[in-house]
């Protein structure tokens, strides 16, 4: 019989920027692995560190000076200019050298993370498929339906690129229609104003921010396409979430600059793939 082991997350779901949506599909995907998740560092086998802008560092030293295993989860290095913490790479340095194992979320994570956590091992992330499935009797006009979501402001995600990319594929195929989520900020008024600055006649809908997950899967089963040209992200959840919908990813940039490409090129992007390989390692750290 496999062993148990206990572990332990410092997630709350307040904690919504560091890990928690990560946090709550790894606890889905292993229910049916020999774990429990206890409340505190000494009853566990393994400090599990999500996300280092939740973790109390004193914390950490103490479960480290205690002989327990702890691993880090690194997507990227948090950007101080969207950081409360003042210097939080420096932080993600100081976790990682406590760290046993570091676990990356891409190869491109580990190639540019690595400066400051070291070598580690990469698992990818995997979708719920209980939620994030294809569609059992596909619309026709799936394929002219694309779909651009994310639901914070950061630039990097890319929405004026596919915004353009959109307005090249509209002139090729006058059905296409472009369905968008995005946080505009203080300009988003002006944009609806403005038809957000489609001039051509193109078909789209700006949508609000969607919190369930079933509502973005129902919309991700009814797009066929998702564009999704974000640099600097090592594991898009959109990304895997999308392909186990059954879509078709265009527009992302090549395997220097984000780890879509290498996502999209992974057979199994599924919640149990993920939690097995999780528990490998954790099987393996404390023998």
């Amino acid at each position: 019989m496999e062993k148990k082991i206990k572990i332990y997350a410092p997630v709350t779901k307040e904690a919504i920027g560091g890990g928690w949506t990560f946090f709550r599909n790894f606890k889905k995907g292993m229910k049916n692995l020999p774990v429990d998740f206890v409340d505190n560092w000494r009853d566990c086998d393994i400090f599990f560190i999500t996300g280092i802008t939740i973790v109390d560092l004193n914390e950490v030293n103490e479960a480290r000076n205690a002989g327990k295993r702890i691993v880090l989860r690194v997507d990227n290095v948090p950007r101080k200019s969207r950081n409360r913490r003042s210097s939080p790479h420096e932080r993600l340095k100081e976790v990682a050298d406590l760290a046993d194992v570091v676990i990356y979320q891409s190869e491109w994570a580990s190639d540019y993370c690595d400066v400051l956590c070291g070598a580690g091992n990469v698992i990818y992330n995997g979708a719920d498929t209980d939620i994030f499935y294809p569609p059992k009797n596909e619309d026709p006009q799936r394929s002219n339906k694309y779909l651009f979501i994310y639901h914070g402001k950061n630039e990097q995600k890319g929405f004026w690129t596919a915004h353009l990319m959109f307005q090249q594929i509209f002139r090729k195929n006058p059905n296409a229609k472009f369905y968008f989520i995005n946080d505009f900020g203080s300009d988003t008024r002006a944009l609806i104003d403005s038809n957000f600055d489609f001039w051509n006649g193109e078909k789209f809908e700006y949508l609000p921010k969607i919190e369930d997950p079933e509502e973005v899967a129902e919309l991700m089963r009814e797009c066929g396409t998702l564009i999704y040209p974000a640099i600097a992200d090592a594991s898009p959840n959109a990304v895997v979430e999308a392909l186990n919908c059954g879509m078709k990813i265009i527009g992302y940039p090549d395997k220097t600059m984000a780890g879509t490409a290498e996502i999209i090129e992974q057979k199994d992007l599924t919640l149990e793939r993920m939690c097995e390989d999780y528990y490998g390692v954790f099987l393996l750290l404390i023998g």
